[in-house]
């Protein structure tokens, strides 16, 4: 190899080298923006490169997560009726935090259903379970990042509403969920993408890009069974189970 072609060569594996050293460094950093650069393989459970948000803060929850407000842009009835839930169904919702959604799904599945409300942190505990209490098919489980901690093969469905961008390793979690599922199951993940420019806005720092998901939904084997449009600056997408 000719001098000059050797050291071309060699700067440029420095600078790969340097880009990935960085990526890592941002992954287990203060993770406040996504990278739009996508890359084949990603490990600990990523297929693009991306960041993940902080956990959601439950003190916040009466103000942003429990209001009429949010109740208009949401349409949290719009968005369990899209599920086609049937009475007797077993759903989880994961990352239920106050429990937003659960008298909906509760509703939906009927006496003889299941609603499991999960979540990993203890500030939401209280909500939930006063919640739960007001509603008879309604359980809460304290699962952890990386494992919900599930019936083993009995969930019918599972939702992630604006959950998704907080998952650590999604690809590695979005199997975990696989081994909970029924063969028929379907899964819901509704989320912000920036990109939308949606009503109300992505907030900073909580979002995820929707060719994310499906990357990743894809990687863990998901396929997408439905996608629907009418919550502006969010997405929503309904997987099952590849076969």
């Amino acid at each position: 190899m000719k001098p000059l072609a050797r050291a071309f060569t060699q700067a440029a594996r420095t600078i790969g080298t340097i880009a990935l050293s960085a990526h890592f460094g941002l992954l287990s950093g203060c993770r406040k923006a996504p990278a739009a650069a996508p890359v084949p393989a990603m490990p600990h459970g990523f297929v693009v490169a991306r960041t993940v948000s902080p956990l959601f803060d439950p003190a916040l929850a009466p103000s942003r997560l429990d209001t009429h407000e949010r109740d208009r842009w949401q349409q949290p009835a719009r968005i369990v009726d899209a599920l086609r839930l049937k009475k007797g169904d077993a759903v989880a919702d994961i990352g239920s935090g106050s429990g937003y959604l659960l008298p909906y799904l509760s509703r939906a599945v009927g006496p003889k259903g299941a609603v499991i409300a999960e979540e990993v942190q203890d500030g939401y505990l209280a909500p939930l379970r006063e919640r739960a209490h007001r509603l008879p098919n309604v359980r809460v489980v304290m699962g952890t990042v990386d494992d919900p901690k599930l019936p083993m093969r009995a969930v019918d469905a599972f939702v992630l509403l604006t959950v998704y961008h907080e998952v650590d390793h999604p690809v590695d979690f979005l199997k975990t969920l696989r081994a909970y599922a029924r063969p028929n199951a379907r899964l819901a993940i509704i989320d912000f993408d920036a990109a939308r420019k949606g009503d109300p806005p992505a907030p900073d720092g909580h979002y995820v890009a929707e060719s994310a998901v499906l990357q990743e939904a894809r990687a863990a084997g998901w396929e997408l069974a439905e996608r629907h449009e009418f919550i502006s600056s969010q997405f929503y997408l309904v997987f099952r189970p590849k076969k």
